[in-house]
């Protein structure tokens, strides 16, 4: 097993995989504000050790093209058994302070939710942090439940 420290400039493999867990979903939902980084706060996979699930960022181990995906649903509700009404989120990726994606989540219609999926490739430099932050009001709330819709977020590094 090779032991991978940031700022070593390697080469190696780069992939993560996180989501957010019901309960930070309800958390984050609950307090959320124009421009909060929204935390992933369960990683499937973290090879590189690039992402952290307290900051909700990812720190390139190395510099390279990746690719970055993000898929974010909502419930129309704003707590579990809650009235019904419309759910709708704006999220951007980050990479530093420049966007480099942004996506619209909207259920269209009460009673309902709804997921969106973003994807981009860019280059990112060793030590540049990309992440995901909500881009203005909300209704509604983050929906992640480990037997329905995950919230997630991933990237992996296609090469140097």
């Amino acid at each position: 097993m090779m032991l991978i420290t940031r700022g070593s400039g390697c080469s190696c493999n780069v992939a993560f995989s996180s989501y957010i867990t019901e309960a930070s979903a309800n958390s984050q939902s609950a307090s959320m504000t124009d421009g909060a980084i929204i935390k992933f706060d369960r990683t499937e996979a973290n090879y590189g050790a690039g992402y952290s699930t307290s900051t909700g960022k990812f720190t390139a181990p190395s510099s390279g093209v990746y690719g970055f995906t993000w898929t974010f649903c909502v419930d129309s509700r704003t707590t579990d058994g809650g009235a019904l009404n419309y759910g709708e989120y704006g999220t951007e990726l980050m990479r530093g302070n420049s966007v480099i994606g942004v996506l619209h989540t909207d259920t269209e219609t009460k009673l309902d939710d709804a997921c969106t999926t973003g994807f981009v490739i860019k280059y990112v430099s060793e030590g540049m942090e990309v992440y995901v932050r909500n881009n203005y009001a909300h209704q509604g709330k983050i929906l992640s439940k480990e037997n329905h819709s995950r919230t997630t977020f991933s990237g992996w590094k296609l090469y140097q």
